[in-house]
């Protein structure tokens, strides 16, 4: 079976788990290609898992590969679209706030062909959203839930002067759309822009972010109302080993879309 090269952007917590992955095996996939501002934790990603791979630019990596993974930070996304459209490249994008501002490109990347994959995330119940979207949603909120050493240095908190330090009962630290969250805890809450660009739109999409110190969990939970009737789906998710602020999900549903993506071009290639 033909393996699918993939181009990393992005060398850190997401992008360790998607090398354990790749060496379990079953993924006809291997990382060929990396690339991160930091150059030195490229370094040290390639040799911890002896790596088959260099470390080069962006436009270098997008140009090698079949298959660009991105998973470094929000702003990065917009530079890792132009050059999948520059070298007619599929990609994965992780850091999916960052898609938010981006709906005329993914609309463009959509006409050449592209394919973007969005992943699930930390979140589960958005096959039931994406449904409910043939028919018409009226609302959709999202409640992210987690310990308040989770969202220590969001840039809202920071510019809020917000202390969750000695918190001993829930605390509300943000309402607004989700468009506002991503800005305002771009670590966190991922999960809004996957939920709003599958469901109703950024400004329509009602964030919540709460720091609960008797959580255990990161957890997210939906509601919706529209004409199918209603839905309330709740994920309480275990953090990744390596990064407090992520849920260990969010990289194995970079994992299950990786997989799709090397089988399809594994079959694209035995077609051809």
């Amino acid at each position: 079976m033909t393996k699918m090269k993939i181009g990393l952007v992005g060398c850190g917590n997401i992008g360790a788990d998607i090398c354990i992955a790749l060496q379990k095996g079953g993924i006809p996939a291997e990382i060929t290609a990396l690339t991160d501002v930091d150059e030195d934790r490229a370094g040290v990603l390639l040799r911890s898992f002896q790596l088959n791979a260099r470390i080069c630019t962006l436009d270098e990596l997008a140009k090698e590969v079949d298959f660009i993974v991105e998973c470094a930070v929000g702003s990065a996304v917009r530079q890792v679209i132009k050059a999948a459209m520059q070298h007619q490249k599929d990609c994965l994008v992780m850091s999916v706030g960052g898609l938010m501002a981006l709906r005329d490109e993914l609309k463009d990347a959509e006409e050449r062909g592209i394919q973007v994959r969005i992943p699930s995330g930390a979140l589960c119940g958005l096959d039931g959203i994406r449904a409910a979207m043939e028919g018409g949603i009226h609302t959709v909120t999202l409640t992210t839930r987690k310990p308040p050493e989770g969202l220590a240095g969001a840039p809202y908190l920071v510019e809020n002067k917000i202390n969750l330090e000695n918190l001993i009962e829930p605390k509300v630290v943000f309402e607004g759309t989700a468009l506002e969250a991503v800005k305002a805890f771009p670590a966190n809450v991922n999960v809004a822009g996957a939920l709003s660009l599958i469901g109703i739109g950024p400004e329509e999409t009602t964030v919540c972010v709460i720091a609960d110190p008797n959580a255990t969990m990161n957890s997210h939970e939906v509601v919706a109302e529209g004409a199918f009737g209603s839905l309330k789906a709740v994920t309480s998710n275990l953090p990744s080993p390596r990064n407090a602020k992520s849920s260990y999900l969010a990289s194995l549903s970079a994992s299950a879309e990786l997989r799709a993506a090397a089988l399809a071009f594994s079959r694209r290639c035995v077609e051809v």
